[in-house]
């Protein structure tokens, strides 16, 4: 493998080498050069995790083009996000107050967990995935996991589980060693490829009906469906991303 170290460019030696460099992998770049850069998904994104010490729930709130959702993660902590459907690129001077403009007039505890937020620790990222996906995550003795290989929306709360799983897999199908690498990444490929991308094309469509839903009569049909849904039968639909044994020995 070649690569440009502190003293210019050389070349290291490896059984395997595991690509696991982020959205904007340049492994993935130099193994499947023809393949589009990621996209852009529509929509911005805004986050923080912050001192709350009120109890809340779980919880996503839907608004046209929008959503706020909540997380708490126990010891008076919470993690909130925001996101909307914009053009790419935006930034603002203030971030915090942009998300105040936005979703400041929001239900109880959108408010307030806002007014707890300091401006400095609220992230906003634009919201990009791989939007063709990869022919394999195996080229020779190269493997992508994560971002790298299935880079999704974060819709469906997937993409570092995706990741986690991805590395178990790997590791169990190389555990023999060397000699039998070839078959052990053509298994992990076998076992990861078709779940990650149908998790990631899942994820796509959540934030489609979910968050990016503009059209009036849309929003009208959405809610009523929810209403009508049995809050069980949401949760086993959900089961099917989160539902995952690692490989057996």
């Amino acid at each position: 493998m070649h690569y440009r170290g502190p003293g210019g460019p050389q070349t290291l030696g490896a059984d395997l080498v595991v690509g696991a460099d982020g959205l904007r992998s340049r492994l993935r770049a130099q193994l499947w050069p023809h393949l589009p850069a990621p996209a852009y998904a529509g929509s911005t994104a805004w986050r923080a995790a912050i001192a709350f010490p009120d109890p809340i729930p779980t919880a996503i709130t839907w608004g046209p083009a929008s959503e706020f959702g909540m997380v708490p993660l126990g010891d008076g902590q919470v993690y909130w996000y925001a996101a909307l459907t914009a053009p790419p690129g935006g930034r603002a001077p203030d971030e915090l107050a942009a998300v105040r403009q936005h979703f400041g007039d929001w239900h109880e505890p959108i408010p307030a967990l806002l007014a707890a937020t300091p401006p400095e620790v609220v992230l906003r990222n634009d919201i990009y995935h791989l939007a063709t996906a990869l022919p394999s995550y195996v080229r020779g003795r190269v493997a992508l996991l994560g971002d790298a290989a299935h880079a999704m929306t974060p819709n469906l709360g997937q993409g570092a589980g995706q990741a986690i799983e991805d590395a178990v897999v790997l590791g169990a199908a190389c555990a023999g060693g060397a000699r039998g690498l070839p078959a052990a990444l053509a298994a992990y490929d076998e076992q990861r490829r078709p779940r990650s991308q149908a998790i990631a094309r899942s994820s796509l469509r959540a934030g489609r009906y979910g968050q990016q839903l503009r059209n009036p009569l849309a929003l009208a049909v959405r809610g009523a469906a929810l209403r009508l849904i049995p809050a069980g039968a949401v949760l086993r639909g959900m089961t099917r991303f989160v539902d995952w044994r690692p490989p057996a020995g």
